[in-house]
């Protein structure tokens, strides 16, 4: 388990693993759905170097509007 740079849930997993063994693995938050590579610049890995305006906390996530449909294609 890792710990989410956006959220800091203490829940993310590794979802992926690169092919060639040990190059990279891919983690996902359970809460926040934040993904990302073991391989990105630490400011996007570590919770501390992440930045504050891109945080969230389980409540925002909770709180969160709907992504809305997209609308039909016009003809003609």
């Amino acid at each position: 388990m890792a710990v989410c740079p956006r959220c800091e849930a203490k829940e993310a997993s590794v979802i992926a693993r690169s092919p060639v063994k040990g190059a990279w693995e891919l983690y996902q938050c359970p809460t926040c759905f934040f993904i990302w590579r073991s391989t990105e610049p630490e400011f996007i890995t570590d919770p501390a170097k992440y930045n504050p305006a891109f945080k969230v906390t389980p409540n925002d996530v909770a709180g969160a509007v709907h992504v809305p449909p997209i609308a039909p294609r016009r003809q003609g």
